[in-house]
Formats: structure tokens, C-alpha cells, sequence
């Protein structure tokens, strides 16, 4: 694939959303978030500290309760992640 060439990546539809957040991460750390966007399958956050990619993290989200998910990505106090199954 050429440098210019984008790959179109089916995702779930995302809604923007700014809802402050609480994430408790593998460590057990709480640690305040702001929620940036959210889909049927995950989220993105802005949290006060990293978080580790591939680790477990409980959140509780608007409207949805209390989740389990993966972080997939992150970037800078920025990441990304999964919802698991319950």
C-alpha cells in the first residue's frame, strides 16, 4: 500500500460526548477522565495519568453502568478502548 493510499476500516458509529468519568486501572489507581467519544463497542478518554496498553480497566459510563474493557490504544494521557463482554 502506497504512503497516500488510506485503508477504509469498518467501525462501529462513534458519538461525541464530554461526560467526566472515573477508570480504575490494573493498578487499582482511580483516576479521573474525561470522555471524548463513545460507540456500542468501546471509547475514547483523556485521563490525568497513562494508562497501559493491553490492561484491564473498570469504568463506569452515561447510560451503560459499570464496564470492563480493553485498552487498545493510547497516546499521551489520551487512549482507546474495547468493552468487554460481562
Amino acid at each position: 500500500m502506497a504512503a497516500t493510499e488510506h485503508r477504509h476500516v469498518d467501525r462501529p458509529v462513534r458519538w461525541a460526548c464530554t461526560a467526566d468519568i472515573t477508570v480504575v486501572d490494573h493498578a487499582g489507581r482511580e483516576l479521573f477522565a474525561k470522555l471524548g467519544n463513545i460507540s456500542d463497542a468501546g471509547f475514547m478518554a483523556e485521563a490525568e495519568e497513562t494508562v497501559l496498553v493491553g490492561s484491564i480497566v473498570i469504568v463506569e459510563l452515561p447510560e451503560r453502568g459499570e464496564v470492563r474493557a480493553e485498552v487498545r490504544w493510547s497516546n499521551g494521557w489520551r487512549f482507546g478502548c474495547l468493552i468487554l463482554p460481562a
